[in-house]
């Protein structure tokens, strides 16, 4: 009995040493020890989107791992000084920053691409009554733009430029401008003192449906020299449309403009460890769809490097070379 005992012991201790080896194991697997990812304000929905991306790099890595606040344009600063390794931001927002244009006054080159998630679409809304069919419409208009520094209004500004419009010209046009959220941008067009609305989010969204049962709505599309013009202006938007389907009483898809909410890196994260982070976002989606279902609803593998108008990481590139990945 003695001797059985012992054995079990042995047994159990030589168990435990070997999950302590295979845990030490995991945590040096790489050369690095340690990922920082900046994300989105704390009340804001990438903030758990990064810290659910960053717990599933940790959990198959072994790499310890941590997720803060952040903002677009902040953390591509922080990738570029090196006090963040991997961050989110729009495709645009990405392009601008590798080139130095728009609010960035040099080139933020330590940028690499790693993922595009789920794509935002820029809709111009005007109510059905309304004899608006152009944006270039406007000028002697109520707007409302977004709000102030949101992605949305910096959209805004550059597709009214490629219009020949301003903020400062539709004020002086005798029109007016509300920086105002989704709510009351809805209140303010229901009673009549909107004539348009413009906003970047998914499509459909809640709340074009909701403003199309009433009071309706009609759809602005950028066409011709003007989309070219707006692409000129944000080279890292994405052409696409709004399809007919998105709402009811369409009946046609409407040319637009849209962006991604994308993933980067910074450039000298080892290959072997871009490979590993890009392989665990994408096998583990069915885990990270739990923390905004809708939006990762439209997170595809074969859209993993649409927008992706800067390098992508070589670790990056290798795992999606092995899926039949392409930049489109």
């Amino acid at each position: 009995m003695f001797k059985k005992l012992v054995l079990v012991c042995l047994t159990l201790a030589l168990s435990l040493s070997l999950a302590g080896a295979q845990d030490s194991f995991a945590a040096q697997k790489y050369d690095r020890k340690f990922l920082k990812m900046v994300s989105g304000t704390s009340g804001g929905s990438w903030y758990p989107i990064g810290a659910g991306i960053m717990k599933v790099v940790e959990r198959e890595t072994g790499i310890s791992c941590s997720n803060g606040p952040g903002g677009g344009v902040g953390n591509m600063y922080a990738i570029q000084k090196g006090t963040a390794d991997i961050a989110l931001g729009y495709a645009h927002t990405i392009t601008n920053a590798y080139e130095g244009r728009g609010k960035f006054k040099k080139p933020q080159n330590k940028l690499r691409f790693l993922a595009a998630m789920f794509p935002s679409t820029f809709q111009v809304a005007v109510t059905k009554k309304s004899k608006i069919t152009s944006i270039g419409q406007l000028a002697d208009k109520n707007v409302v733009p977004g709000k102030v520094g949101f992605t949305a209004t910096v959209i805004a500004e550059q597709v009214l430029k490629a219009y020949g419009l301003s903020f400062s010209a539709i004020k002086k046009g005798g029109g007016t401008l509300s920086f105002v959220g989704f709510s009351d941008s809805a209140a303010l067009m229901k009673d009549g003192h909107c004539d348009a609305i413009m906003l970047l989010s998914d499509c459909p969204t809640a709340l074009l449906i909701d403003l199309n049962f009433s009071p309706g709505i009609n759809l602005l599309g950028i066409r011709g020299e003007h989309m070219k013009k707006v692409l000129e202006l944000e080279p890292g938007l994405i052409k696409t449309v709004i399809p007919k389907t998105a709402y009811k009483g369409m009946t046609e898809d409407v040319p637009t403009v849209g962006t991604a909410t994308c993933l980067v890196i910074r450039d000298d994260v080892e290959d072997d460890v871009a490979y590993a982070i890009t392989k665990a976002f994408w096998e583990n989606l069915p885990e990270l769809s739990k923390i905004k279902k809708k939006a990762f609803a439209k997170v595809k593998m074969e859209n993993a490097l649409r927008g992706a108008k800067i390098p992508v990481h070589p670790g990056a590139m290798k795992y999606y070379k092995e899926k039949g990945v392409t930049i489109k």
